[in-house]
């Protein structure tokens, strides 16, 4: 494989979290007094993928003059149990599976919660990873490489032998900051790639092609 140590994000690039996301957001802005009418799913979705959470908030409390920590809490409680019905991306066990048994390894970092590490257990993924990195381990955001230098030294990975593999550019940064490839995962062709990715794909079964070809 070109690459034997893949890092890789949780949401949108293995589990395909965003419909739960963007259905609890337009949620949280009803309830906040926005008629349904005036809400673009679609732009929510856009501004979540291209940037983050954080821009989304940003942009529509802003738009319907509402708080933007009340959006955020309303927004968290309703996400919440929607991660119990995400489901894991197509390719992804496959391409899991293939790293494990060429003898490589797999490493997740992510800003949720060790509830990440959980519905990858219930998808049956979880035995595909050596460690992780989650928002308990309180690392500072990618793309400060910060958590990738971690997980490095504690499961002693060449950075050189890594990629890190996500749906933002921010997930690419991180990884080149850390001294590894990235990969961009990016399905509906939204990401202006300017983190200048080593690959980019729009299914995961690519990305399997791309890292078990001749180099």
């Amino acid at each position: 494989m070109r690459y034997q140590q893949l890092f890789w994000d949780f949401d949108g690039t293995l589990v395909d979290t965003y419909p739960g996301m963007v259905a609890a957001f337009a949620t949280a802005l009803t309830q906040l007094g926005v008629n349904d009418f005036e809400i673009d799913q679609s732009a929510i979705y856009k501004a979540m993928r291209q940037h983050s959470l954080g821009t989304a908030l940003q942009q529509f409390s802003a738009e319907y003059t509402l708080n933007k920590d009340s959006l955020n809490d309303r927004y968290q409680r309703l996400a919440a149990p929607k991660l119990d019905q995400a489901v894991a991306f197509s390719g992804a066990a496959e391409l899991l599976n293939t790293v494990t048994t060429a003898g490589g390894r797999n490493f997740l970092l992510t800003h949720r919660d060790a509830r990440a590490l959980d519905r990858l257990a219930a998808l049956g993924l979880r035995g595909y990873f050596s460690g992780a990195v989650t928002a308990t381990d309180d690392y500072p955001r990618k793309p400060n490489p910060a958590s990738l230098n971690a997980l490095c030294d504690q499961y002693q990975v060449a950075p050189a032998t890594a990629i890190m593999i996500g749906d933002r550019n921010l997930d690419v940064q991180a990884g080149h900051r850390a001294g590894m490839a990235g990969a961009l995962f990016d399905p509906e062709h939204l990401i202006v790639a300017e983190s200048q990715p080593e690959v980019r794909v729009t299914r995961l079964a690519e990305l399997q092609d791309w890292l078990t070809s001749e180099a």
